[in-house]
């Protein structure tokens, strides 16, 4: 067998050596990047490319000024931690918020359809020719409430 040293200097070996550093150095691969022909794509990619950053960058100079404002008027920020970093109690602490949130919206309907209710009240009332209707039946209503009580006391 022939040593390591004898094989380096041999002439397959120096062949090996000026293949391996054409191969780094991209020398006579099948095809060479020519940049005058593909100057004009070379272009629109990078416009492309551009666009895509520009777009993204708003994202997240929008996702930052929400998080500013939020972070100014003191709203718990729970949502700005990562999925990965969120422990039962923010999760069910988000829930409980998102509850609160669907009931208030509820209550202001209901509230808004009692307001709707009575200006229709009001304008049927206004319409009447005397007072003592309305009167009348406001009285009624007592009467109504009276007869529950009576009712629930038997």
């Amino acid at each position: 067998m022939a040593s390591l040293d004898e094989e380096g200097n041999s002439a397959a070996a120096a062949k090996v050596k000026e293949l391996y550093y054409d191969i780094l150095n991209c020398k006579g691969t099948k095809q060479t990047y020519a940049e005058s022909d593909n100057e004009e794509e070379e272009r629109k990619h990078a416009k492309k490319l551009n666009k895509r950053r520009a777009k993204e960058l708003r994202k997240q100079q929008k996702k930052l000024k929400m998080a500013d404002k939020r972070f100014e008027t003191g709203a718990d920020s729970d949502e700005d931690i990562p999925f990965f970093m969120q422990d039962a109690s923010i999760k069910a602490a988000q829930k409980e918020r998102a509850l609160e949130k669907m009931l208030a919206a509820k209550a202001a309907k209901k509230a808004a359809k009692a307001a709707k209710k009575g200006k229709k009240r009001k304008r049927s009332s206004s319409s009447s020719s005397s007072s003592d209707d309305s009167s009348d039946s406001s009285s009624g209503k007592k009467k109504k409430v009276k007869k529950k009580d009576d009712k629930k006391k038997k």
